[in-house]
């Protein structure tokens, strides 16, 4: 509604012999327009700017910030997808790396649904945004590079590998995400330095763009799906993409042997762990430099950034750990040990020498504050409350469970 001072002037006839009381009247009526005109207008302009959306209540909890860096803004991304649906309604996807296979289990239960051989070198799944369909990345293995992505139907009455995508030339795929309304899957390929662009519906190529490094593992992308991030373990640094315009926008500076991403929901900050530094740096994609450095990791392997933006999550296998930090004052909340977990079985030592149950996929639900995290040693994958700092909940996979994704299908 336009401001009082853009209302246009009210046209009166003229009425040379007007008696006063008339004038009166016609005053008074003219004051009550002005006013129910105002507190329309006022009404108005308590609504939030053009362009922005306030967050509808979660978990009881109310509006949540955007990216917290900022704190001043309104996160553009609506929060709750699922507003009918209890919290950890839906189930996780697991890829099991030694296992070649892809474990579906209850979020709410941590109950197995199935498990499903996929093919070879499953590391990482990406989920549909209507959660029906898992797309696990078939890396391969030290003497066989992969090239394929193996699609799950989870609305199947028993849960299904379907199809399979090939990639051709573009081998070593590994992260993966949906964008575009779930049209598109973007995955890297490790050997040919690209990031993918794969229509769905057909399985085709569509795009290929260059991240200019040697070793493109892990991809964050925004929440609405403009922009993504690779980690490139080879260069030490991070190629962003303008997933609009398909193209490569530039390079951004991390630490060596950087191999962990997740980005804040709104792409503000980028964070990126270095596995030989053992450092996360958090980089300010606006000013494209790095704004903080955390320390005193043993690998920060996996990170993951909640779908609130409030909490990060740094996987630390080596030591046995999940960092929870506040985002944004980069403040530590907790360190979970997951030798001091009832329920999580890490083996014995193994050919590497290291032991506990080594930490290192994550995913969120997108309604409560809780990340599933994979247990590499252990074939376990453990629900994490992120209000608490505790592990509420333990879940058997297969061997060697690496990647993982949250579906908010509510299978019935």
């Amino acid at each position: 509604m336009r401001g009082i001072s853009q209302i246009e002037p009210l046209s009166l006839p003229v009425r040379p012999r007007t008696p006063p009381m008339t004038t009166l009247r016609s005053a008074a009526l003219l004051a009550l327009l002005a006013l129910a005109l105002a507190a329309g207008c006022a009404s108005s302009g308590n609504q939030p700017p053009e362009g922005t959306q306030t967050q509808p209540r979660t978990g009881g909890r109310g509006r949540f910030p955007g990216d917290s860096a900022r704190f001043g803004g309104v996160n553009k991304v609506i929060e709750n997808s699922r507003p009918d649906a209890p919290a950890r309604a839906g189930v996780i996807v697991v890829a099991n790396q030694q296992g070649a296979s892809a474990t579906v289990v209850d979020a709410a239960t941590m109950k197995t649904i199935a498990t499903l051989p996929v093919g070879n070198g499953p590391h990482e799944v990406a989920i549909s945004p209507d959660g029906r369909w898992a797309v696990v990345t078939l890396y391969g293995d030290r003497a066989t590079p992969g090239h394929e992505l193996a699609v799950i139907d989870l609305a199947a009455a028993a849960p299904a590998v379907v199809r399979t995508i090939d990639l051709g030339e573009y081998h070593r795929p590994h992260g993966a995400a949906f964008v575009q309304d779930g049209r598109t899957i973007v995955v890297t390929s490790e050997t040919s330095q690209r990031l993918v662009l794969v229509n769905f519906a057909s399985g085709k190529v569509d795009t290929a763009l260059a991240t200019n490094a040697r070793g493109s593992h892990m991809v964050a992308v925004r929440r609405d799906g403009k922009r993504a991030w690779t980690s490139n373990i080879g260069d030490g640094n991070v190629t962003e993409f303008d997933l609009q315009s398909r193209r490569t926008v530039r390079q951004l500076p991390a630490a060596p042997n950087d191999e962990g991403i997740a980005t804040t929901p709104g792409g503000i900050l980028v964070w990126v762990g270095s596995n030989s530094a053992r450092t996360v740096t958090i980089i300010d994609t606006e000013r494209g430099e790095s704004v903080a450095t955390l320390t005193g990791f043993g690998t920060p392997y996996r990170i993951g950034i909640s779908r609130t933006g409030r909490v990060a999550v740094v996987n630390d296998p080596d030591n046995n750990k999940v960092w929870l930090y506040e985002v944004g004052s980069n403040r530590e909340l907790a360190q979970i040990d997951l030798g001091k977990v009832d329920g999580v079985t890490p083996p014995a030592a193994g050919e590497d020498g290291k032991t506990g149950a080594g930490p290192e996929g994550v995913t969120f639900d997108p309604i409560s504050d809780i990340a599933y995290v994979t247990l590499h040693r252990s074939n376990q994958v453990v629900a994490v409350d992120l209000t608490t700092h505790k592990v509420v909940g333990v879940g058997s996979v297969g061997a060697g469970p690496d990647g993982i994704a949250f579906s908010s299908l509510v299978r019935r």
